[in-house]
């Protein structure tokens, strides 16, 4: 027995520094959580050769759903969360929800080989197609417009003909394409801070960091640096024949941009503070690729974005999300005229300053995936009021323990009226101007009412609540639906006559 021990944990340590994992068999994994990443992990690995053992803190009760998907060579261990994080000299596959100071975190490093994230998996194991060389990766890190610009840049390359999958830390695990990508596939992964802290390998082909913002500290106990350098950490593994953007206006990447100067990688800054001479700018009417050759790109105007898709796309944050996205696109030398066509027909994704409905001539605007301060001052900015148009923001949510001071002031700055609900309710009044009108309501369906009357006669109202949705909400996208419901209520009940609630 303990030569077959030792032939595992020797197997083990073989794997652990391999970027191509062609042949896993003979090797033992542990993997902890057992959401969808968890689950497609195991059964990537077990369907591969390897010895996988699933391990879950919560009651099998709960785990039901998801231990019924798993490939019947996976070993379960769940709703034990005094008994052990999993085998000792295993390698660990780790969900993103066991913090890196948590006792669970610390057991594991005592126990593992190595420890990976799911996305890492993915690109050790999809390294064995295409002759070694796997699929090219589209990695987007950074706190706000992740998900916009893996969109987009998932679209940009659709429109120059390429096949694309996108995964990740939006939509569906990358361990679930394993195996069953075409040769030119390219996946486009949104990846988190959670994944990359436990990446060692990972090499996109194409990168960009969108920008940095405060939101999710506590998974680092409140180590912001740590929190950078893990969102930077995307471009760690990149070399030559790699291309990375980073965002040339924030001033949190500062340092990170500087290191760059020393690294073999193509990289670039895009920026909407002007045109640089080399990267990506905008100078207030016309996007722009400067390749560093003299020359200078016309990528389109900013009132040409979305021009052809559901509706025109609006807010400086997005023509920030669109210049990320052309730098991706680039890199993996998608045709300009591909580029420029996408960026005019690409559609926002819902919730995203997504126009739900008018009444009179006051307008309704979700933007519900606004879930921290930093993103609700990006729909806050995006708002363009006609002559006599006021804006009546509506904010408030689940405590994270955020900073609204930011937000505070820009509301004050830009709106007439605030109307807030929530558990943070109370706080965000608390960072409002005195002068400003700030009225606290029980529901979302009386902050549309009282926000429609407090716009009139002509305006804007806004949700873009700076705070997660969990307190009254099963998510953002929830959050989102019962706002849009909420506006057509009103719609309904004004139409017929009916007076709405004070």
């Amino acid at each position: 027995m303990s030569g077959d021990r030792d032939s595992r944990l020797g197997r083990n340590a073989q794997l652990a520094g391999r970027a191509c994992w062609d042949d896993v068999s003979g090797a033992s994994f542990t993997v902890v959580g057992l959401g969808k990443s968890g689950v497609a992990a195991a059964n990537a690995l077990a369907a591969r050769g390897a010895e996988v053992l699933c391990v879950d803190d919560a009651p099998e009760a709960k785990l039901t759903a998801a231990i019924a998907q798993l490939d019947k060579r996976v070993a379960v261990h769940v709703g034990d969360p005094t008994g052990p994080a999993g085998r000792r000299g295993d390698l660990f596959v780790v969900s993103p929800g066991v913090m890196p100071h948590s006792r669970r975190f610390g057991e594991i490093r005592g126990l593992a080989t190595a420890i990976l994230s799911e996305i890492e998996l993915f690109y050790r194991l999809d390294r064995a197609d295409n002759g070694g060389l796997g699929h090219p990766i589209v990695a987007i890190s950074g706190t706000d417009g992740k998900t916009t610009t893996t969109l987009w840049a998932a679209h940009l390359l659709r429109q120059a003909g390429h096949e694309v999958v996108v995964g990740g830390n939006i939509g569906d695990p990358l361990c679930g394409f394993v195996g069953q990508l075409g040769r030119d596939a390219v996946v486009v992964a949104e990846v988190s801070a959670f994944q990359l802290y436990t990446c060692s390998l990972f090499r996109p082909r194409s990168a960009v960091v969108t920008n940095i913002a405060a939101d999710h500290t506590d998974w680092f106990a409140g180590d912001f640096a740590a929190y950078v350098a893990t969102k930077v950490a995307v471009a760690a593994q990149m070399g030559a024949g790699d291309a990375f953007a980073i965002n040339g206006d924030d001033t949190e990447l500062a340092e990170h941009r500087a290191a760059l100067a020393g690294r073999k990688l193509a990289w670039q800054a895009f920026t909407t503070q002007g045109v640089p001479d080399r990267g990506l700018g905008f100078d207030g009417t016309t996007l722009w690729w400067v390749p560093g050759d003299g020359q200078r790109v016309a990528l389109g105007t900013a009132a040409d974005l979305g021009c052809a898709g559901k509706h025109p796309i609006v807010g400086i944050h997005n023509v920030e999300n669109a210049l990320a996205a052309t730098a991706l696109a680039l890199g993996l030398g998608v045709d300009l005229d591909a580029i420029r066509a996408g960026l005019r027909s690409f559609s926002l994704p819902s919730h995203r300053i997504e126009p739900a409905g008018s009444i009179g001539q006051v307008r309704f605007v979700d933007d519900s995936k606004a879930t921290n301060p930093h993103a609700a001052i990006a729909g806050l900015r995006a708002m363009q009021l006609a002559s006599g148009e006021k804006l009546v923001w509506l904010g408030g949510g689940s405590e994270k323990d955020a900073d609204f001071s930011e937000v505070g002031a820009v509301v004050g700055e830009r709106a007439a009226a605030a109307v807030l609900i929530g558990q943070t309710a109370d706080r965000i009044a608390g960072c409002l101007p005195a002068a400003l009108p700030v009225e606290k309501v029980g529901s979302l369906q009386e902050a549309v009412a009282r926000a429609w009357q407090l716009a009139q006669p002509a305006g804007v109202v806004l949700l873009s609540p700076a705070c997660a949705s969990f307190d009254m909400f099963s998510g953002y996208a929830h959050r989102g639906e019962v706002f849009v419901q909420a506006v057509a209520a009103l719609q309904s009940a004004v139409a017929g006559g009916a007076r709405p609630a004070q």
